[in-house]
């Protein structure tokens, strides 16, 4: 029982768990929906990685947890949480953090917003015939946050999934960004049905197309980009024993005659090359193209590209290497992908907080060390 009005926000944070419905059978659970869905988010901040460190966490943090959670009797075990996640609908779930979310963000007008896919490695269940659990992410860097997230079966299904959160999501005046896997004129079409811009990667999946867009760039620089309204941009990076160049060339797509004129709201074709020179001599060198509904111009195009890159190293590599998601054995498809969003809520709270300069890793242990800033994580933007 709580034995105090709990802090500012964390009624509002309850409130988006309580529209959830509870699968489990009235009489025969002890702790509210909400206190466990809660309780599992701080433990997740502060490193929880399964079942029985959530029951850990809760024994070791009953005493504050009681002060703003309904919390009857014993700590819960961690049967508690299995039961309940494995229960729970991965896609209620999903729509009470989509809530969640909507009252946390700002407008996404101008600012990207980064499609990507990932597999739950450790979900993979051997002798099932099944791939990994695949989840895919609508991430806007800028405001470090996840708009939203589908559960798929595999990377070929996350086509359809994005054209499904596509048209779920509030992205009018946003720039959405793709990998190859989503290079699909359908796709392109619901970015702009969403009065949305496009940038996408487009690689050799879709083969006529590509090497129609290689073919002209390979000619036209060889002769100089004569009679081509070209831009061009080099950057130069020195780091970790390395030299890397990147040279950008945007062009508009009318400049490629009927090898794109299928394509819908198709302004801007650009290529993109790295020439990288490591410590030893040796040179290794990329080529990328990309299609945008965007002007071609060069410089914004440029960062755009770059910045979809964030949401591997501002999600995918934390969830991997810091909160160590690949090595989670839960097994359970409802529970894994229903703890791997309170992973992604918990690691959008610790990015998104300013008042350290820590990493995530440091400020999951100041999160188990003061609850107080703990609190303050959990409730920041709240009302």
């Amino acid at each position: 029982m709580k034995s105090s009005s709990p802090p500012k926000g964390v009624p509002a944070i309850t409130a988006h768990f309580a529209t959830l419905e509870d699968p489990r059978v009235v009489g025969r659970c002890s702790y509210p929906l909400e206190t466990l869905v809660v309780i599992a988010l701080l433990g997740v901040i502060c490193g929880a990685e399964g079942w029985a460190d959530l029951e850990d966490f809760a024994k070791s943090k009953a005493s504050w947890l009681a002060t703003f959670l309904e919390m009857p009797g014993r700590p819960p075990k961690e049967k508690a949480f299995r039961n309940l996640f494995e229960s729970i609908l991965p896609a209620a779930f999903e729509a009470c953090m989509r809530t969640w979310v909507r009252s946390l963000a700002d407008s996404v007008k101008g600012q990207v917003v980064a499609f990507d896919g990932k597999a739950l490695r450790g979900a993979l269940r051997k002798g099932f015939g099944r791939s990994a659990l695949h989840q895919v992410h609508a991430w806007v860097g800028a405001q470090h946050l996840l708009l939203a997230k589908e559960a798929v079966e595999g990377a070929p299904e996350e086509g359809a999934a994005i054209r499904a959160m596509l048209e779920a999501l509030q992205l009018e005046g946003a720039i959405v960004t793709m990998d190859a896997g989503n290079t699909a004129q359908e796709t392109a079409q619901k970015v702009l049905d969403s009065k949305a811009d496009y940038v996408i990667t487009l690689k050799a999946n879709r083969k006529k197309f590509y090497l129609g867009v290689r073919g002209f760039f390979e000619a036209a620089e060889a002769d100089g980009f004569a009679g081509v309204r070209v831009r061009h941009q080099q950057t130069r990076d020195h780091g970790h024993g390395r030299d890397e160049v990147r040279d950008v060339w945007a062009v508009p797509a009318s400049a490629l005659g009927e090898i794109a004129a299928h394509w819908p709201g198709l302004q801007s074709v650009v290529m993109i090359r790295r020439t990288r020179v490591l410590a030893d001599g040796k040179v290794q060198q990329w080529t990328h193209f990309y299609l945008s509904s965007l002007p071609p111009r060069v410089k914004h195009l440029a960062d755009v590209i770059r910045e979809h890159w964030s949401v591997e190293n501002g999600l995918h590599w934390i969830l991997d290497v810091q909160m160590r998601e690949d090595d989670c054995t839960i097994r359970n498809q409802h529970s894994a992908t229903n703890f791997a969003l309170v992973r992604r809520m918990a690691l959008m709270l610790l990015k998104r907080d300013t008042t350290t300069d820590r990493g995530v890793r440091g400020k999951q242990k100041k999160a188990g060390w003061d609850n107080d800033y703990l609190l303050h994580l959990l409730t920041r933007g709240m009302t």
